[in-house]
């Protein structure tokens, strides 16, 4: 898998509970409900990969309003701040498609599956958000290419495969800082190939 010059880096948070990952979010009242979305718009040029646009949304959920303990601690975002700075669902899709610029998107994972979920669970029937689709792939499919064990890692820890010492401070399950750890992993692949 080749990288387009220009494109788009992406994470996703969304509502957990104690034991939610291990049900597979099975129990009733349990939901994907994302809470938090960061992306960079990144463009390889003249030798260099350099972010050339910054998105970073908190997202109210519809049905779990009240964000666990769990994720809380999981996260750093707190229910005041998500209260203070949220958005709706319906706002943030469109902010996205908007940003996405009809470019491809990567995330660790293929985030789309939570995006769709949301959009269902939001009864978004607008077709561009479910044709859009076909713009994401998963990044880990192009780290393997460079013998990175993806499973040893998340989208927030990839970056230390090659030890890479970020110059700021590391919050895993931070969208803005897992999107930023998968930016710091392809610049150095970018720039030792």
């Amino acid at each position: 898998m080749n990288l387009p010059n220009k494109f788009i880096l992406f994470d996703t948070e969304f509502t957990a509970w104690e034991g939610s990952q291990e049900r597979n979010w099975s129990l009733d009242w349990e939901h994907r409900e994302l809470i938090s979305v960061s992306a960079l718009k990144v463009e390889f040029k003249e030798n260099k990969l350099s972010i050339i646009e910054k998105f970073n949304y908190l997202i109210i959920p519809s049905i779990n309003y009240r964000l666990s303990d769990y994720i809380m601690n999981l996260t750093g975002i707190t229910q005041t701040e998500l209260e203070k700075k949220g958005i709706s669902f319906k706002e943030f899709i469109e902010k996205f498609y908007k940003f996405s610029d009809n470019l491809n998107l990567y995330s660790y994972g293929n985030d789309y599956i939570e995006i769709e979920e949301n959009l269902y669970l939001n009864k978004i029937k607008c077709l561009k958000y479910y044709d859009w689709k076909k713009r994401f792939f998963d990044i880990t499919t192009f780290f393997k290419q460079y013998s990175i064990n993806t499973r040893n890692y998340t989208s927030g820890t990839v970056y230390k495969h090659f030890n890479i010492k970020p110059e700021q401070e590391i919050s895993v399950h931070d969208s803005e800082w897992d999107t930023y750890s998968l930016y710091l992993t392809i610049k150095h692949i970018y720039l030792n190939i």
